[in-house]
């Protein structure tokens, strides 16, 4: 018989498999989703042939766990093997039967497969220099040919767009007004343009529309001016003369402008973090695969195989993005965005940053994609948890992005030059 059916806590799931390995602002969350129930002594708790939307876990007490194979097992709570769950097949392969009075905890087995299938947490790279982590095939040979440039200091990569290298010494000077940005951004028109529609967009906009150029830099600002113009500019440099290439730079590039709006979004609702800084760290986060997609003209099996060239991006573009940030003189929240962004698990202080954005903005935009196999639940990151005032759930987030929707495409189209 089953009786006192109460919510769990964080304290007495810790020691359960594989929840224990949960960071503690994700293990707090995962708590809610788990009941502790009381079953009276010769109580069957788990029936063969069963099947059951929970996995069950002995806390306290006995139980005798007979399985159809003959297999017999007498269980204490207090043995290592109590740790992990009671049944895991499904339908269930064994009767449990209450030895004595027993309690045991039961968590939904989404959640617990979810936990098992994260990836363990890997944010400790140098931001200096590029890993060379243990794989085998024929992107070694290109790990040490990084390698060996950067040490050399002959490393080839991208320099900033012009617009945003001019941009930056006008803002950056005291003495100048809105004007003298504006005559900076005049001087490309396509960009000029693009700042307007910013300004006027439902993101930025006041009172009334603006079609001066001086000003819609009075009203973003100068940082937010700048940060927005360098976003622009970064579509330029997207470009190669090789068919093969030119398709993963386009691609590249879109995945960026999908993910920088929806950090600029959950900025919003973020205290602490600029929805301008926001966008741009989105936009650099993949910054690495530049030089890396160019680097295929002189290597045509890597240009010609799209796969082969995807793994190597994949492997390298963190260290080498963070190394361009560094070269574009970037602030470190933003090196280390780029050098943190696949990091799922990272867990880097309790306030949050924008590599923290970055992530689950990503998760966000690879939803419903055969790429969220290979990753974890949004709401088992504990970047999840340190936004929005750490008060997110997963209908919440998705309602944040779904209300901003029609800005999101919007700076989408903008950003992609649509």
């Amino acid at each position: 018989m089953s009786h006192n059916v109460v919510a769990a806590t964080a304290s007495e799931i810790l020691r359960f498999n594989p929840i224990r390995k949960l960071p503690a602002r994700v293990l707090a969350y995962v708590a809610t989703f788990g009941t502790v129930e009381h079953f009276s002594k010769g109580t069957q708790v788990i029936a063969e042939g069963t099947k059951d939307p929970s996995v069950n876990y002995l806390m306290h007490g006995e139980v005798d766990i007979d399985c159809s194979d003959g297999t017999h097992l007498n269980l204490k709570a207090e043995s290592n093997r109590s740790t992990y769950p009671l049944s895991v097949k499904q339908p269930h392969a064994c009767n449990v039967t209450a030895k004595s009075a027993v309690v045991l905890l039961k968590m939904p087995r989404e959640i617990i497969q979810g936990i098992a299938s994260l990836p363990a947490d890997e944010s400790g790279r140098d931001s200096q220099s590029i890993e060379l982590k243990e794989t085998g095939g024929p992107e070694v040979r290109l790990y040490w040919e990084f390698h060996q440039a950067m040490k050399d200091g002959h490393i080839e990569l991208p320099s900033m767009p012009d617009v945003a290298t001019r941009i930056a010494k006008v803002v950056n000077n005291p003495s100048t007004d809105s004007d003298d940005i504006a005559r900076v951004i005049q001087a490309d028109p396509t960009i000029a343009a693009r700042v307007i529609s910013v300004v006027n967009s439902a993101a930025y906009r006041g009172q009334d529309k603006i079609g001066d150029l001086p000003d819609a830099v009075t009203r973003l600002g100068r940082n937010v001016t700048h940060n927005l113009v360098i976003s622009f500019a970064l579509g330029s440099l997207f470009k190669s003369r090789s068919k093969h290439l030119q398709r993963r730079m386009i691609s590249s590039w879109k995945h960026a402008c999908q993910v920088a709006p929806i950090c600029h979004e959950l900025a919003r609702v973020t205290p602490g973090l600029s929805p301008d800084r926001a966008l741009l760290s989105g936009l650099v986060h993949d910054i690495g695969a530049l030089p890396i997609i160019s680097a295929g003209r002189s290597h045509p099996e890597m240009a010609e195989n799209p796969q082969l060239l995807d793994q190597v991006i994949n492997n390298l573009q963190a260290e080498v993005g963070a190394m361009v940030l560094r070269k574009w003189g970037f602030a470190d929240e933003f090196v280390q965005a780029a050098l943190h962004a696949e990091d799922w698990m990272a867990d880097d202080g309790d306030q949050p940053n924008y590599a923290d954005l970055v992530r689950v903005a990503q998760l966000h935009v690879y939803i419903g994609t055969p790429m969220m196999r290979s990753l974890p639940r949004m709401d088992l990151t504990p970047s999840f948890h340190k936004l929005a005032l750490g008060k997110l759930t997963p209908s919440c987030s998705l309602g944040i992005i779904e209300r901003a929707k029609s800005d999101i495409r919007e700076m989408q189209k903008l950003l992609i030059g649509g």
